[in-house]
C-alpha cells in the first residue's frame, strides 16, 4: 500500500467557481486547489498544491456509457475511475490501474457516504458529506492510498451526483 499513516482532509465546493473545489487539512491549511476547465468534448480539473505545482489532473472524457474519469499524477500510473453499475441506493465504482491493483468503491447515495477498499476488502479511504453546510463539503480519511487519488475520487462522485440534480 501507499502509506499506512492516516491522512484527513476536507473538500469544499468553491462558491465563486462554476465547478471548482478547495481541499484543506483539518486545521484549514490548503492541501490542493482544484480548478475546473471546460474544453472541446471533455472537462478537466487540475489539482495544484499551495506552491502552484501540479499534483494531479482529473479528466472526464466524452462518450462513455458509464461515468468515467481519468486521473494523471506526476510520476505515477494513470488511474481510471469508472462507475461500475447502477443501483437505486447503493452505488459501486472502480479505481482501475492503481499502484496497488484495482480498488472498489461502494457508497450509499442517500447518506452521501462511500468507502474505497483494496483487493482484500480492507477500507483504505472513507468519505462522508456534511449535511448542513452552505457549500457542499466532504470529510475524507485515507490510509493506504494516495491522498490526491482519494480526493479525485470524491470529486468525481460529487460531479456525477450533481448531474442528477
Amino acid at each position: 500500500m501507499t502509506d499506512d499513516a492516516a491522512t484527513e482532509f476536507v473538500i469544499h465546493r468553491r462558491l465563486a467557481s462554476y465547478d471548482g473545489y478547495a481541499v484543506q487539512t483539518p486545521d484549514g491549511a490548503t492541501a490542493w486547489t482544484v480548478k475546473f476547465h471546460m474544453g472541446l468534448g471533455k472537462v478537466t480539473w487540475t489539482f495544484e498544491d499551495p506552491s502552484g505545482a501540479a499534483a494531479a489532473t482529473l479528466v472526464r472524457p466524452p462518450m462513455h456509457v458509464h461515468p468515467t474519469f481519468e486521473v494523471d499524477r506526476p510520476g505515477r500510473p494513470a488511474v481510471t475511475i469508472r462507475k461500475a453499475n447502477f443501483m437505486p441506493v447503493k452505488e459501486t465504482w472502480r479505481l482501475e490501474g492503481t499502484e496497488d491493483g484495482d480498488l472498489d468503491v461502494t457508497g450509499d447515495v442517500a447518506d452521501h457516504e462511500f468507502s474505497i477498499a483494496d483487493a482484500q476488502g480492507r477500507a483504505v479511504a472513507q468519505a462522508s458529506r456534511a449535511w448542513v453546510t452552505v457549500r457542499e463539503t466532504y470529510g475524507v480519511r485515507c490510509s493506504g492510498i494516495d491522498p490526491v487519488l482519494a480526493a479525485a475520487t470524491a470529486i468525481a462522485i460529487d460531479v456525477v451526483e450533481h448531474q442528477g440534480h
